[in-house]
């Protein structure tokens, strides 16, 4: 491949995940001249293997970082009205938070979260025992169980949806590339960057960001040629196990349903027809050993979990027949997401976070803001700055 005329693009995006794919589309729709590039196929990392749940309501404890998650559902919302729910994977479900009496320390939690989402105006009733089995039936509660009612919660088919972003973004003109590694970083003796490396030749671009997740780091460190951004980067890699059942005709679980952290579980309707089972502290089963006994172990535990709220599931469903994968999750060191330049080199920009299923919408749209050097509300919140070193 020849260079690029140096202003033929006007930006490139590496990595080909959710959020790299949703930014490749509102860049286009906003005018940009976009290239993405993705080492394999689109949404095989952490987007292909992900809960995939996007919500603003655990997020209770930052005002900032909330609005920026409620912007994400409410950007799914948008997306949903003008592409289609069902051609972008977006099943608009709702979520239960399910805590018994019992559980002290959990179910003043959930006071607490209920508290901070009504300041919030982020939409969420409260349901007593009896409120809960109707909202809920065919699902087993202990008798003191209590709930949070979460309409604005919701399911997005991941690989769907991002399929989906790319096609939109290749009708708008961008190029979408897949099996095409960035191998280098091209940048003057001042640090502005001009595109990167390809195998078959270069792309110029003012503007390059990278959407890269959990290998941020070390992708950051093959780019530059600076070993010490793989072990210096302010994020951390976290394993998840999810368990999805084969397709289960009529079964109960019809929208996000998780709890306390004692036995703590989450569950939404998978979008082959079955359910979709995780669990943060059945995590730890896999954290060292991913071998073949390891991820049976761990999904043997999820499926005992989600046996006691959906009857009979564990007599009717087997290990073996389900789905076993396991996502490594990117999280900044704070738990807020990193939305902004390397410092030292203009024109490169980084963003991770988790979750990106939740963010994709609003990081789109601040990456718009950004690149055109408009006012953003709390600039310095997710800037790479905040962290030493940087």
């Amino acid at each position: 491949m020849a260079d690029r005329a140096r202003m033929s693009l006007d930006c490139i995006i590496v990595g080909g995940g959710i959020i790299g794919c949703t930014a490749a589309f509102y860049l286009a729709r906003a005018g940009r001249r976009v290239a993405l590039v993705e080492r394999g196929r689109l949404a095989e990392g952490t987007t292909g293997n992900s809960f995939a749940w996007a919500n603003a309501s655990t997020k209770t404890t930052d005002d900032a970082y909330h609005r920026l998650n409620a912007a994400g559902t409410m950007g799914y919302i948008a997306l949903a009205r003008e592409l289609g729910a069902e051609a972008l994977g977006i099943s608009a479900t709702g979520a239960l938070q399910v805590v018994s009496r019992a559980d002290g320390p959990g179910f003043r939690a959930m006071q607490d979260d209920f508290a901070a989402l009504g300041q919030f105006g982020y939409d969420c009733e409260w349901l007593g025992p009896a409120a809960l089995r109707a909202e809920a039936p065919g699902l087993t509660w202990s008798a003191d169980a209590e709930a949070l009612l979460l309409p604005r919660d919701m399911v997005i088919d991941a690989p769907r949806f991002t399929a989906a972003m790319a096609r939109q973004a290749r009708a708008l003109g961008a190029e979408v590339l897949q099996n095409c590694a960035a191998l280098a970083l091209i940048a003057d003796d001042d640090g502005r960057v001009e595109g990167v490396e390809i195998a078959s030749g270069r792309l110029l671009a003012p503007q390059v960001i990278l959407a890269t997740g959990a290998d941020t780091g070390q992708v950051l460190a093959d780019l530059t040629g600076f070993a010490g951004f793989a072990a210096r980067f302010p994020l951390r890699q976290v394993p998840g196990l999810l368990m999805t059942t084969p397709p289960l005709k009529g079964h109960p679980v019809n929208r996000v349903i998780y709890g306390s952290t004692t036995d703590e579980l989450h569950l939404l309707p998978a979008p082959n027809g079955g359910i979709r089972i995780g669990s943060d502290d059945v995590d730890g089963v896999i954290w060292e050993d991913r071998g073949k006994a390891a991820m049976r172990r761990g999904g043997q535990a999820l499926l005992r979990r989600a046996a006691r709220v959906v009857p009979g599931l564990e007599s009717t469903v087997s290990v073996e027949a389900c789905r076993l994968q396991v996502g490594v999750r990117p999280y900044p060191e704070d738990g807020r997401s990193i939305i902004g330049p390397l410092p030292g080199a203009e024109g490169l920009w980084i963003v991770v976070t988790h979750s990106g299923i939740t963010l994709a919408p609003a990081i789109a749209a601040r990456l718009v803001t950004l690149l055109d050097r408009e006012e953003v509300p709390d600039p310095g919140h997710y800037a790479l700055e905040r962290f030493a070193g940087f």
